[in-house]
Parts: C-alpha cells; sequence; structure tokens
C-alpha cells in the first residue's frame, strides 16, 4: 500500500514562511498554491471542450481525461473518498491546468500540486520518488493522490467537494467550522493572507484580513469548482 506524506503544520509553516512577499494567484488556471511557470505547461485552450460542465480544458488536459490509466485511477480515487469524478476533475484543473507534469515557481509538482518540504509521496507501490519523478509517472502520482485524500477521509476531514480543496490547501483547516482562521504555530493569520493575496483579491477584502475555512468555501464556490 502507497504510504503518503503531506505537509505537518509545521512544515506548512516553513512553506508558507518561504514564500512570502511572492506573487501568488489562486485563480490562475495553471495553479492554485502559487504562481505556475508558464513555460512548464506551453498549451493552448481548445474553445470546444469536449465536458461542458468543467468548463474549457487545454489540449493537454483533454488527453489527460482521455487517458485509460487516469480514468481507471480516477475511479478508484473517487470510490475512496466518495467524492464526484467531475468535483475531482475541476480541483485538479484549478491547481494545475490538467497537466500532471507542471512545475510552478516554488517547486510545487503534478495535478494536486505535491510540494517541497516533505508534502509530497515518499514511497508509493513500494517505490521511492523524487518529485521531478512522480511528474513523469501518472499512476504513481494518482496512487500518491488516492492515498493522500484517503487518510483525509478516514479521519473525517472529508466529506464534501469543498473539504477536499479545503484540505488539498491547508489540511489542517479540514473539517474545522466556518469561522475557523487560517494560521499555524509560529504563523498568523495575517501572514498566511498576505502570502495568498489571490484569495481575499477574489472575495473582495483586504489582502492582510484573516481567511477563514468558510472564506476557502466561498472562494470553492466563486471560483467555479462546485
Amino acid at each position: 500500500m502507497a504510504r503518503v506524506v503531506r505537509l505537518t503544520e509545521q512544515q506548512l509553516t516553513g512553506l508558507l514562511q518561504n514564500i512570502l512577499g511572492m506573487a501568488f494567484n489562486p485563480n490562475k488556471s495553471s495553479s492554485t498554491t502559487s504562481t505556475t511557470d508558464s513555460t512548464d505547461s506551453g498549451d493552448s485552450f481548445d474553445d470546444t471542450p469536449k465536458d461542458t460542465s468543467i468548463g474549457k480544458v487545454s489540449a493537454k488536459g483533454q488527453a489527460l481525461l482521455n487517458n485509460p490509466t487516469f480514468k481507471k485511477k480516477l475511479k478508484e480515487i473517487s470510490d475512496a473518498i466518495n467524492i464526484d469524478e467531475n468535483a475531482i476533475i475541476k480541483l485538479m484543473k484549478h491547481e494545475s491546468g490538467l497537466d500532471p507534469t507542471i512545475k510552478n515557481s516554488i517547486g510545487c509538482v503534478g495535478l494536486i500540486q505535491f510540494c517541497p518540504g516533505g508534502g509530497m509521496p515518499k514511497t508509493i507501490n513500494g517505490k521511492s520518488y523524487t518529485l521531478d519523478e512522480i511528474r513523469y509517472d501518472l499512476e504513481a502520482q494518482m496512487d500518491g493522490i488516492k492515498e493522500f485524500w484517503s487518510k483525509g477521509h478516514k479521519n473525517g476531514k472529508i466529506k464534501r467537494p469543498e473539504d477536499l480543496y479545503i484540505y488539498n490547501f491547508f489540511p489542517v483547516a479540514a473539517g474545522k467550522p466556518d469561522d475557523f482562521i487560517l494560521q499555524a504555530k509560529g504563523l498568523s493569520a495575517t501572514t498566511v493572507a498576505k502570502a495568498n493575496p489571490g484569495f481575499n483579491k477574489k472575495l473582495g477584502k483586504p489582502t492582510s484580513s484573516p481567511l477563514t475555512v468558510g472564506d476557502l468555501k466561498t472562494y470553492y464556490r466563486q471560483t467555479g469548482m462546485v
């Protein structure tokens, strides 16, 4: 069975501190967690998507949706966490533009943006992977995603699609009440908010306004991931 290690609260603190001062745009289709290097994708968008329920997708994204391995693994993930496949696809589209090989400016890779500093699968199907290796192994990447999300589901943190999005962005906040403020030990709510200004920009709030679980749910709906 695959074993996935994601960011602990301490690791999350370190990662967010590392990206302070960097431009952040979670509404960009190629990444949720930070600005993505445009040269990594190099893909134009198809104006006539095959599945209108998930909106426009790139040619590379459509190729992924048609990939038999992706289809099989997507169903396995959906069954394991009891979340509709389309909701998973929309989250992946928001995070990575449905490009499993994408890498952003702080080194996060893949469909859900596994990050350095402990937030990546260590061993999948008996084999160890680096972040760069997992970019180009779709089956292993999907198995790692399944293990990470299955843990959140078993712990009661993932019950609905919006919980999945919150768990992916800020695991310690998943399953918490709407008024729960995003912060961690040694990392203030203001620091978290300023490191991720795209959220408050989308919500029409000052950049330094503390972010809550309720804010993330609103953002989730406003960006069309519902």
